[in-house]
């Protein structure tokens, strides 16, 4: 069932539920699986994959692994490439920054964001290898199931360093959950977004065996009791991201950090307090 979920000539709406369903079998009956062929898949399948909620699925898969085991991950990513030969953990965290801002669920984006939170001290460390990765500092939205980029960076976006993107999205974060808790205090709080929902629906009608799916994954579809299992989900994500960011204010390199930020990334800091925004 994964091998066709995750075939490359499938559709991608069939890998919808892939990425869940492979961290679930990993997390019960890993030592009984060829978890690195599995993963090699996952990453292949990612590869060809345009809609946003397809990517997330099989993102969350690498995602969870940084959070159990960061350096094991790691190693494992940098030792596989992608069917275009690209090194596997350059393609994970460039395709991850491209969408984090995207990502829709409480606890994927949680999880994500917390592993972000480890993932910067190796970006921003002497001798990271990771030094040399640039991505787009685009500004993206959904419109009918697909990303759409700003109309000022369509023609020519700006490259920056990983470790800088990374730093904007935890900034952004901060700033959404900071909103959020603010408009739920005045109960301002507004519908999904309607691209999303459109998605979700473009997707609903191209799922293929939907039921035997949710068979195997022994949960309806709102939500895996895996992920309602993780302990990740008592973190206040409020709350580590301002300790995070505000630790992160003594490092060598968080002048230089600051200096990328624009006039509202860096007064999200401002009201934080934070030394140095």
């Amino acid at each position: 069932l994964i091998a066709r979920m995750l075939d490359p000539a499938v559709s991608e709406y069939g890998a919808l539920y892939s990425g869940r369903l492979v961290s679930s079998l990993i997390k019960h009956v890993g030592t009984a699986l060829n978890v690195n062929d599995i993963l090699q898949a996952v990453l292949n399948k990612l590869t060809s994959c345009e809609s946003p909620t397809i990517q997330q699925s099989l993102l969350v898969v690498f995602i969870k692994l940084f959070n159990h085991d960061l350096e094991g991950s790691m190693n494992f990513l940098r030792s596989i490439n992608t069917p275009n030969g690209e090194n596997g953990l350059v393609y994970v965290l460039k395709s991850w920054c491209e969408i984090q801002e995207l990502f829709t669920g409480e606890y994927e984006t949680k999880v994500a964001v917390i592993a972000l939170t480890k993932f910067l001290p190796h970006l921003l460390a002497p001798d990271s290898p990771f030094a040399s990765i640039m991505v787009s500092d685009e500004e993206m939205s959904l419109e009918g199931g697909r990303i759409t980029r700003s109309a000022k960076t369509q023609q020519s976006p700006t490259m920056i360093p990983i470790s800088v993107k990374v730093f904007k999205i935890l900034v952004q974060e901060y700033s959404n959950i900071k909103e959020e808790r603010e408009a739920e205090n005045t109960g301002d709080l507004s519908d999904e977004d309607d691209d999303v929902e459109e998605e979700e629906e473009e997707i609903e009608t191209q799922l293929i065996s939907i039921a035997q799916l949710a068979h195997y994954l022994g949960e309806d579809d709102d939500e895996d009791a895996d992920n309602k299992d993780d302990p990740l989900n008592e973190v206040d994500l409020h709350g580590h991201l301002q300790q995070f960011l505000t630790q992160l204010s003594t490092h060598a390199s968080y002048s230089e950090l600051c200096q990328t930020l624009n006039e509202n990334e860096r007064n999200v800091l401002s009201s934080m307090q934070v030394s140095g925004s």
